[in-house]
């Protein structure tokens, strides 16, 4: 294994002698040895073709792509030694399991006895011992992912390479590959690269995450800085921000249209134009107004795993909250509620570094 560098890569996507306007990058990140790096987006951001062309699956228009001293740019696929799993697991239907996850190691001309052994260990590994003789059509869905990541590890990758690995399944069962993936991660210290528009997969699995947007990489962080420190109102949203205000900061106080918020507290204030970002679990609502901050009116309720998410009005404002479940915090619309928050904990972005990239 070996540190991977992209530098200025492009992409330009193209129909028939008209390009078609849309193009990725350039992206510039470096993602290092037995690192878990996440590239998360929305559907049609350009995250899949990206990969595609670290994979060598796609030549690309510009840039550079280095695997430690090497540059591996041109460099054909089969040549790269990347592990690939996709979301579907494209499993021979006409070999067992054993045969399929062999395979790789048939083709690097290992005997069969090596390649035997070298299968079974990690089969045992994703918790599939003994199934060496099925067929893929005899396995559940989440069975043939994990025969597809044991023949994508069996080789012993420079680079793993996950496209939406677990879309395709069933919410318990991503959860259980998940946690698979993080096991087999941390066994065999494999550097590995995921591609998803799921935040929580990537907040989960990646030690830093790249958040992509119209081929654009917009921040490059730990899961925790992204979430708590967004660099732009796009990245922001993307990570469930919903309270997202464009406004001026004068004197301490944040006006966006007719809402108001004193933020003297936070130190080191933009000036001028911002975006205020105000995290859901920041807020408390309560019927006492005696520590309230803002006051407001609730507009819906819903039940969330533990936690009611309202719905505020306030000062024009709709905002968004969750509140723990408990047999105080039953709320019903048309409630007036005072909300309470600490503002030195809340984040501000100068417009005049949005669009620039962290990391």
């Amino acid at each position: 294994m070996a540190d991977l560098m992209l530098d200025g890569l492009k992409k330009q996507y193209q129909q028939g002698k008209r390009e078609s306007g849309f193009s990725i990058g350039p992206v510039h990140f470096h993602i290092t040895k037995g690192e878990s790096f996440a590239i998360l987006g929305p559907s049609g951001c350009g995250k899949t073709t990206l990969l595609k062309c670290i994979a060598g699956l796609l030549q690309t228009d510009e840039g550079v792509i280095r695997l430690g001293d090497e540059t591996i740019t041109d460099l054909p696929a089969e040549k790269r030694g990347f592990g690939m799993v996709f979301q579907q697991p494209l499993l021979f239907p006409h070999m067992p399991v054993i045969d399929n996850i062999a395979f790789g190691l048939k083709m690097q001309g290992w005997s069969k006895k090596n390649r035997k052994q070298a299968a079974q260990e990690v089969l045992g590994a994703v918790g599939l011992a003994g199934f060496d003789d099925r067929y893929p059509n005899e396995l559940s869905g989440g069975q043939q992912q994990r025969v597809a990541l044991a023949r994508a590890i069996v080789t012993k990758p420079k680079l793993l390479l996950l496209d939406e690995p677990f879309s395709a399944l069933d919410p318990g069962i991503r959860a259980e590959m998940r946690q698979l993936v993080r096991d087999i991660h941390q066994q065999y210290q494999i550097t590995m690269l995921l591609v998803t528009h799921d935040r929580e997969e990537a907040f989960e699995l990646a030690d830093r995450i790249a958040v992509m947007q119209e081929g654009k990489v917009l921040q490059i962080g730990s899961p925790m800085d992204v979430y708590m420190k967004p660099y732009s109102p796009e990245v922001a949203r993307f990570i469930g921000a919903r309270n997202v205000f464009n406004g001026e900061l004068k004197q301490g106080v944040f006006e966006s249209e007719s809402f108001r918020l004193d933020l003297s507290l936070i130190p080191e204030q933009p000036p001028g134009s911002v975006t205020l970002v105000i995290r859901p679990e920041q807020m408390r609502i309560s019927r006492d107004p005696g520590e309230a901050v803002l006051h407001g009116e609730v507009q819906s309720t819903r039940l969330r795993q533990g936690f009611y998410e309202l719905a505020v009005h306030c000062q024009g404002k709709t905002l968004h909250i969750l509140q723990r479940m408990d047999a105080d915090s039953r709320y019903e619309a048309g409630d007036q509620v005072g909300i309470s928050l600490d503002v030195s904990e809340l984040h501000l972005i100068a417009s005049s570094i949005q669009g620039s990239i962290q990391g």
